[in-house]
């Protein structure tokens, strides 16, 4: 599956006293906002056979996903793992620029917008601007090609 996005957007600005709303080139939004993709988190698929088999759905949460390869494993925001719920499988530490923590693991399912997914080790700590990391143990899958002078993003998973 090919998957293509080509960011761009729109921003505010004050002109003459007056606020306008302009268009922002995709290879700027590019740059500053990093690739991003939007994706679906629940639970692995025995955990939602199980629901399933009591007349249960599994929670989805839809989320903006920032993709990193700097990033060894997938990340989720606490309140995504809270929310969802999912299955505390123990603790894994965390390299950031700042320090080292251990933080809580969970086993989940990440969907992406092109219809496949992955089941894996979800790690859950503070992000900010996101609330999903894609790390290297799901790009690792893929072909991605960040084209910053076209202003998107093509992944072949």
């Amino acid at each position: 599956m090919i998957f293509t996005v080509r960011y761009g957007g729109k921003g505010k600005v004050e002109k003459d006293g007056k606020e306008l709303t302009i268009a922002i080139p995709p290879d700027i939004v590019l740059s500053h906002t990093g690739p991003f993709i939007e994706v679906a988190i629940t639970h692995p698929r025995i955990v939602q056979e199980e629901l399933k088999s009591k007349a249960k759905a599994a929670p989805i949460v839809n989320v903006k996903a920032l993709i990193d390869s700097g990033a060894s494993n997938t990340v989720i925001s606490p309140r995504v793992a809270n929310e969802l719920g999912l299955v505390h499988t123990g603790f894994q530490k965390v390299f950031s620029v700042q320090d080292e923590q251990k933080q809580p693991v969970y086993f989940g399912f990440i969907m992406f917008p092109w219809g496949s997914g992955k089941e894996i080790p979800i790690v859950s700590c503070p992000l900010r601007n996101f609330d999903c990391i894609v790390g290297r143990d799901i790009i690792r899958h893929w072909h991605l090609s960040y084209n910053g002078p076209d202003g998107s993003i093509v992944i072949c998973d």
